[in-house]
């Protein structure tokens, strides 16, 4: 009787478990061809079931009207936009003038500039009335479930900082390194926050910025350089969850907002003193007031959309895709939805205004240095730049891109990732099934905007980011290039989850039923992504195919092992490397982890200098080649205690032998 009350139900899970057995299947290389049979009939079968559903409109009724008063709100919002213009256009000329202020004037005008264009723009919604679409009213508990999802997402992210993940990058202490030198211990004056930070690498500064003001006041220490990279990952499930709401519903945001909260791979990246991850906050953000400006034709939603677009060009250089996206999406509209597209010229022409008072002067530090801009992508292209002009360039451009692109592919949830970063796919099998299903949706939907927009942005870096750039010496996939394109990756995870839970009209007796059957698999699903992260995962060299990748990943390994030891110790101890290491130390790593410490090569033991012997403990390190001076420590400082260091796959690393304060006083007597 219950399957008559709901088939869906039914259909939707087993749809499900169809895409769930391909992706397990994937795993194993002889049952490929089987895995995508699957994959491609529970596409088939997810657009049958659901390819029907109607989304929420993205498009108002009827057109806009002025409210009273309009004339003069209406002008007043125009002088404040072209004030806007005006001050940052001052403040980027300020920039020029003195590009080694620090903040200075030109940071002045560009923040009123910003006030000026947010002001204008909310008195501008103001004299605006539309019949757009009204979303769905929040109710309590709504309000107390995004809540929670903020919650996790908080702790998941801030939790022991400092031991999770156990890799320390070196990138992660240079970040720290370059913001202290620049902004806490500066030699002379401090740079601008508008300019480019670590030579070679050229960041925007006002991330080095952000990550000083951590340090300034919360400590050297790990946990705080990691911080603000976990803040903006955390932060992210609000827009995604509005991004989701405005057109798939409740149900779908839930999901949506809870996975990005606990998967693994999110997590990890959040969890780095790297500004990857950032990312993808400021374009789900810019995302979620785009579409919103769809709906409601409102000044202030467009504004807020433009300017965080813009804000997002001072940090990861994979936002720079975004001014591209959000061109194609321009076209879109006036391509495919005409009719309605000339209600929005002065809003898209609001939005890119809008996006160059958020940039503010870092544009004109591009524009005086324009090889900074796409100078280190275009380097890095994983073919040579020329355009293809006969047959046999264009077969070896699609050999090498279609190499990258199937390894890619089955990095989604098979292999792991080869950028030395995160050691694992981006995916578990379980999450994996949904995207195919939620991928099917949108291409089938392609036609609503918010669905284009998703594509377009998913696909614009899994191809661009994900496949076209590599590294010298790396192998596909490289997921930290991929972080920009997490928004779109989470919408198409929430997409079926929505239209499974609104295809059916349930009884009263079974209405429970589908609102438990969501809440337990997500409940599953965080449980097997923080159990995986948190208990199982580790960063392992052998999942590397780069020989050379490997080898710098063995020496992190050491490194970290080092650090982390030298940490357990306390301050009060004096550390030496007996003989001659094969990894070379890092010892701005270990000051991140305890402060205070000594550190010192000894290349014979009983060279060890007369002052060490004080109320300092002594630890003495051996690493391989150098075991030959444990006997003659021994001798030399009898009554402490060996010990082992390995790694979390129990290969040996070094030897330890370390003597307390207590025992150290005890040799003087």
């Amino acid at each position: 009787m219950r399957s008559r009350y709901c088939p869906n139900l039914w259909h939707g899970l087993i749809v499900y478990l169809i895409s769930l057995l391909a992706n397990l299947l994937l795993a194993s290389e002889p049952g490929r061809s089987w895995a995508v049979i699957l994959l491609a009939a529970a596409a088939v079968l997810t657009v049958v079931l659901w390819g029907q559903q109607k989304w929420i409109p993205a498009f108002p009724p009827h057109p806009t009207t002025r409210t009273g008063n309009a004339n003069r709100r209406h002008l007043f919002y125009l002088l404040g936009v072209t004030g806007a213009l005006t001050l940052v256009l001052a403040a980027d000329l300020r920039f020029v003038a003195d590009p080694n202020e620090t903040f200075g004037l030109a940071g002045t005008l560009w923040l009123a500039g910003i006030g000026s264009l947010l002001c204008s723009a909310f008195v501008g919604s103001h004299s605006v009335c539309s019949d757009a679409l009204r979303p769905t009213k929040w109710t309590t508990l709504e309000v107390v479930i995004i809540a929670g999802l903020v919650v996790v997402a908080l702790l998941t992210r801030v939790w022991d900082l400092t031991h999770f993940p156990d890799n320390i990058y070196p990138d992660e202490i240079m970040t720290g390194t370059v913001a202290t030198q620049a902004y806490i211990n500066p030699i002379g004056r401090s740079p601008s926050v508008f300019s480019t930070l670590w030579s070679g690498i050229d960041l925007p500064a006002l991330w080095f910025w952000i990550v000083a003001l951590f340090l300034k006041f919360g400590g050297s220490t790990l946990a705080t350089l990691r911080l603000p990279a976990a803040l903006f990952g955390a932060a992210t499930v609000l827009p995604l969850y509005g991004l989701i709401r405005g057109t798939w519903g409740r149900s779908a945001a839930v999901a949506g907002a809870a996975m990005l909260a606990v998967s693994a791979s999110n997590v990890h990246y959040s969890r780095l003193a790297l500004n990857n991850i950032v990312t993808q906050f400021f374009w789900a953000t810019c995302f979620l007031f785009a579409l919103r400006g769809l709906r409601s034709r409102q000044p202030f939603d467009w504004a807020l959309a433009g300017l965080v677009a813009g804000l997002s060009e001072h940090f990861y250089y994979g936002t720079r895709l975004l001014p591209f996206i959000m061109f194609v999406f321009f076209g879109y509209i006036l391509a495919v939805h005409w009719q309605q597209a000339r209600q929005y010229l002065s809003s898209f022409l609001l939005l890119v205004g809008s996006y160059f008072v958020g940039f503010g002067p870092p544009l004109f530090h591009f524009v005086r240095h324009p090889n900074l801009y796409f100078g280190r992508g275009a380097s890095l292209l994983i073919w040579s730049a020329h355009t293809p002009t006969s047959l046999g360039d264009f077969q070896s451009v699609w050999k090498t891109i279609w190499a990258v692109l199937s390894e890619n592919l089955l990095g989604i949830s098979t292999h792991s990732s080869q950028d030395i970063i995160f050691y694992a796919p981006l995916l578990l099998p379980a999450e994996a099934a949904l995207l195919v299903l939620g991928v099917a949706l949108l291409l089938w939907q392609w036609r609503h905007p918010a669905a284009f927009l998703m594509l377009v942005s998913g696909v614009s870096v899994f191809l661009i980011g994900g496949t076209l750039v590599g590294y010298p010496n790396s192998v596909p996939p490289l997921i930290n290039h991929w972080t920009p394109a997490f928004p779109a990756f989470y919408v198409a995870l929430a997409v079926p989850v929505g239209a499974w839970m609104t295809s059916d009209e349930l009884s009263a007796r079974l209405r429970w039923v589908m609102p438990v059957t969501l809440a337990t698999g997500l409940f599953v699903l965080g449980w097997l992504n923080l159990d995986f992260y948190f208990h199982r995962y580790y960063a392992d060299p052998e999942s590397l195919k780069s020989s050379q990748y490997r080898f710098s990943q063995e020496n992190y390994e050491v490194q970290t092992a080092q650090s982390r030891y030298q940490a357990s110790l306390g301050p009060q101890y004096d550390v030496f490397t007996v003989g001659q290491s094969p990894w070379p130390y890092n010892p701005a790593a270990t000051r991140y982890l305890v402060a205070g410490q000594q550190w010192s090569a000894l290349p014979n033991p009983s060279a060890l200098p007369a002052m060490c012997l004080g109320n300092r403990g002594l630890v003495f390190l051996f690493f391989r080649g150098s075991e030959q001076y444990q006997q003659l420590t021994h001798q030399l400082y009898p009554g402490g205690t060996d010990g082992e260091v390995t790694s979390h796959r129990g290969k040996h690393l070094f030897y330890t032998y370390a003597l307390t304060p207590a025992q150290v006083l005890a040799l003087h007597k």
